[in-house]
């Protein structure tokens, strides 16, 4: 089976944040602008898309409410009577978004992701199902509904269990993409009972302890699954990274495929960003050296200090890397360096960074807090950027790192390993380690240090790195035929 090639594909995409109106993590910045991108690519290629975003209506929407249009009111069964809610809808960057809000949530949900599992399950199992019960009363028939991650993936449970029979449903097709596999909905199951939606049956290929969690439902029923990076994809069939489903991701291999994410190329362009001291580009490198200055002295370090300055722009996180990144610091004191430090997270490691900056005051400074200005700053001021990730299944700061010209230093897990070469000097545009260890990075970290002695060759790495294509566009490219693959 596959779509006219006259008729619009139509493509449902569920989410549970999305830039600009909200935005906790990665997925927030994948929702924001993959749609877009999915959208312009296929006008380019003279294939008509018809994409629809489904977000959960929450209080911190930053855009003006005004500007949105009531759709509908609808019900979602459960066993004993409905849940009802409500549709608004915004167009942005020309694709059509509906917010879904349960009644009694007159002014939406206070946060993005709550720390109680059920409150989170009471609004993102509802918003699911009635996401697909919102394509009915439009009597828009997806073709694919492309979920995200556990908050999404009873949409895709119900879609193969429940509504496949359905002939509006018959030929919709199942997209799961997974952006961090170990949240997968633990916690949840009382309401999936209240939906009436029961836990899957015993199987050789999953544990059962995950046979009633909402990314493990969506897993097993989905036509497809993709990871946000080529290595991920491979990873989740490893022990290290595969969080007790290796089995099913082995057994399930022929259904499972990585597509590596981009970032917004407008939003991180060092030539137009109006958060820099100055703009700069590949052609005018030069131009880039008052930024160092500017977030030196911004820092209380010399503006003038000519020592390699190293950036983390990071959530304070075990599976960050954290860890051996405060480890390394002590082992490193015999090089020259500054580091300056951006972000929040484990009160643990905060009380230890805000020690490590006490007896390092010469050197590293900390700034405990989320600073959007001051990250663009870190990443066109810093000369190497340190990313230590435990696992990573794709990440971004690497990508706008290189794009600023800042060098990525990061271990050789997941899209890092995708997206930093580091196999000779001569195509070298960051560095790799391979263990979680502190001696593997600080080792890692000395080669950078001794590599940026030679500005010659540090200029170089910086050209290749930042020629790289981290555009949505690439990405979009591979969504779309992976759609039509589908419904083939």
């Amino acid at each position: 089976m596959s779509a006219s090639q006259d008729a619009p594909l139509k493509i449902l995409f569920l989410a549970s944040e999305a830039e600009p109106f909200y935005k906790v993590g990665g997925l927030g910045d994948y929702a924001g602008s993959l749609p877009a991108a999915l959208a312009a690519t296929a006008q380019k290629n003279g294939r008509p898309l018809d994409i629809r975003v489904g977000l959960p209506f929450h209080q911190s929407i930053n855009v003006d409410q005004s500007v949105f249009t009531k759709v509908t009111d609808l019900k979602v069964p459960k066993k004993k009577g409905s849940a009802k809610g409500s549709v608004f809808m915004h167009t942005h960057n020309g694709v059509p978004y509906y917010f879904i809000r349960r009644a009694g949530r007159a002014g939406g949900y206070s946060n993005v992701y709550s720390a109680s599992p059920l409150q989170d399950a009471r609004k993102y199992i509802f918003f699911s199902l009635a996401s697909l019960e919102l394509t009915r009363l439009l009597d828009w028939q997806p073709d694919v509904i492309h979920a995200n991650d556990w908050h999404t993936a009873v949409a895709v449970y119900q879609l193969r269990h429940a509504l496949r029979e359905h002939s509006f449903f018959s030929r919709t097709r199942s997209l799961l993409v997974i952006h961090n596999l170990p949240f997968m909905g633990a916690g949840t199951g009382e309401v999936l009972d209240e939906f009436g939606i029961p836990p899957l049956p015993p199987t050789g290929n999953l544990p059962s302890w995950s046979l009633h969690f909402p990314l493990v439902l969506g897993l097993q029923s989905a036509d497809h699954i993709t990871a946000v990076s080529p290595s991920y994809a491979q990873e989740l069939k490893e022990e290290e990274f595969g969080n007790g489903l290796k089995g099913f991701f082995r057994e399930n291999e022929y259904r499972t495929s990585g597509i590596l994410n981009g970032i917004d190329t407008q939003k991180w362009d060092p030539l137009s960003d109006m958060h820099l001291t100055n703009n700069f580009s590949a052609e005018d490198l030069e131009a880039r050296k008052a930024n160092k200055s500017a977030v030196l002295e911004l820092a209380g370090f010399d503006p003038q200090d000519e020592r390699p300055l190293l950036v983390a722009v990071t959530r304070l996180d075990i599976q960050k890397g954290t860890d051996l990144l405060m480890a390394a610091i002590p082992q490193l004191t015999d090089l020259d360096w500054n580091m300056i430090v951006l972000g929040t997270g484990d009160p643990e490691y905060e009380k230890t960074f805000t020690k490590l900056q006490s007896c390092y005051p010469e050197r590293l400074r900390v700034f405990l807090e989320f600073n959007a200005s001051l990250s663009h700053k870190l990443y066109a001021g810093g000369d190497v950027f340190l990313m230590p990730s435990r696992y990573e299944p794709c990440g971004l700061s690497q990508m706008i790192a290189m794009r600023y010209g800042c060098i990525p230093l990061a271990r050789a897990v997941g899209g890092l390993r995708d997206t930093i070469n580091n196999a000779s000097d001569d195509t070298r545009t960051g560095f790799l380690f391979d263990h979680a260890s502190a001696e593997a990075f600080s080792t890692a970290l000395r080669k950078a240090l001794l590599a940026y002695r030679d500005q010659d060759q540090w200029r170089r790495i910086q050209l290749r790195a930042m020629a790289q294509d981290f555009s949505w566009e690439n990405s979009a490219e591979k969504y779309l035929q992976l759609y039509q693959d589908l419904l083939e």
